[in-house]
This record gives structure tokens, C-alpha cells and sequence, in this order.
């Protein structure tokens, strides 16, 4: 049997517009799905289908949530601007075998969390739009 060549995913990271995104910690990036669509007629013995348009699901990830200290999370700068202003920035994911991601998108959610004997987090969420390029 042969060995693995599976890789560590520590030390993958996200950059908007093109500054790295501090505090990274689990990242869930967008799903890649196409529905299928089916093309049976009357006639036809077996099912048939055809692929739909490309579709990615959100970029998930988690931080250690600084919002006045860290000025890629910061309501003047980060991702709470970008939330406020509805803006669409380029993000790119960043994988450690080389390879990456880019795809422009909106943040769609900031979940803070505090809890009582733990680290302030955010969950944060993007939604791509438009097209997407793999490498």
C-alpha cells in the first residue's frame, strides 16, 4: 500500500485585497458543486443529465477577533468596513502546497463570540461572485 501524499493545511492563508487576513485559525473554503439537470424523454430506457452552472458555496473562516487592534478585522479599514460598505474586494486563498484560489466577494456575516473562559472570536462568512480562478 502506498504512502499518503496528503499535505497540512496549517499555514494556509487569506488575503483581501491582496493584505493577508491576521488571526486566522479553521477555514472552510467555498464548496464547488453543479446541479444536475435532468434530460429524460418519454422514449428513453435509462436517465440522462446535463450539469448546471458552476456554482461555489461561502469562504467560512475563524479569528481571534481584534476589532479596534488589527486593522484587517477594523470597522476603519478590515472586515467590518468591508461588511458596512457592502463592498466587493478580491480574496485569495493562499494553500501551502501552492496552490490558490481567487475569486471576488461580499462579507455576508461577522458572528462575534466572547465567552466567558475562552478567546474573542468571529466566525466570518464570504459570498463569491462572479467567476473563480483555481491554480
Amino acid at each position: 500500500m502506498a504512502d499518503s501524499i496528503g499535505i497540512s493545511a496549517q499555514g494556509t492563508i487569506i488575503r483581501r485585497n491582496g493584505t493577508a487576513i491576521a488571526e486566522l485559525k479553521d477555514i472552510t473554503p467555498p464548496s464547488l458543486t453543479r446541479n444536475p439537470l435532468e434530460t429524460t424523454m418519454h422514449n428513453s430506457s435509462d436517465d440522462s443529465y446535463v450539469v448546471g452552472i458552476r456554482r461555489r458555496g461561502e469562504l467560512q473562516f475563524t479569528i481571534n477577533f481584534l476589532p479596534q487592534d488589527e486593522t484587517t478585522h477594523a470597522a476603519a479599514s478590515g472586515l467590518i468596513k468591508a461588511w458596512a460598505d457592502g463592498s466587493k474586494d478580491l480574496y485569495e486563498i493562499d494553500f501551502t502546497d501552492g496552490g490558490a484560489w481567487f475569486f471576488s466577494g461580499f462579507v455576508t456575516q461577522i458572528s462575534p463570540s466572547a465567552p466567558v473562559d475562552g478567546v474573542l472570536e468571529a466566525q466570518i462568512s464570504i459570498r463569491p461572485t462572479n467567476g473563480m480562478i483555481l491554480t
